[in-house]
């Protein structure tokens, strides 16, 4: 096994760390998190982010953004094991699913949280942008070398 290939293992762990880490933290650290971030961008934003539902975009677009790294982690990972477009794509957005469900499922066993369908559909999203732009990059760099 490559170098490469261990780097690839290892980031796709500690990215697992991460999101399943944030996935265990009560409702109180991670409000404290968000809001934070919210506070950041209130000041920084203030037309976009000065109510209520700054708190929501926050939440969601940490979603969208932890997924959409593990779909390009996972793409990466598998994009040469795998041959054919369609199962360079399906591979690690299954797998990407598999973790967004496991990551709404801890959440149900976490104080002040809760799994949600509609944060599964914002994880797969992510999840298969990360692998759409992967698979874009990869094709590019392809066709560029023949």
């Amino acid at each position: 096994m490559n170098k490469k290939k261990i780097i690839v293992r290892i980031l796709i762990v500690l990215w697992l760390c991460l999101i399943w880490g944030h996935s265990l933290q009560p409702s109180s650290i991670s409000d404290r998190e968000s809001g934070a971030i919210l506070q950041f961008l209130i000041k920084t934003f203030p037309t976009i982010f000065n109510n209520e539902s700054g708190m929501f975009i926050v939440r969601k677009t940490a979603h969208f953004l932890e997924f959409m790294v593990l779909g390009i982690l996972l793409c990466i990972e598998f994009i040469s094991h795998v041959h054919g477009a369609l199962k360079s794509f399906l591979v690690p957005a299954m797998a990407g699913l598999f973790v967004a469900f496991i990551d709404e499922t801890i959440q149900l066993f976490v104080a002040g949280r809760s799994g949600e369908v509609r944060d599964m559909w914002i994880d797969f999203s992510g999840v298969l942008l990360g692998t759409l732009i992967t698979m874009a990059i990869s094709n590019n760099r392809r066709s560029k070398r023949r």
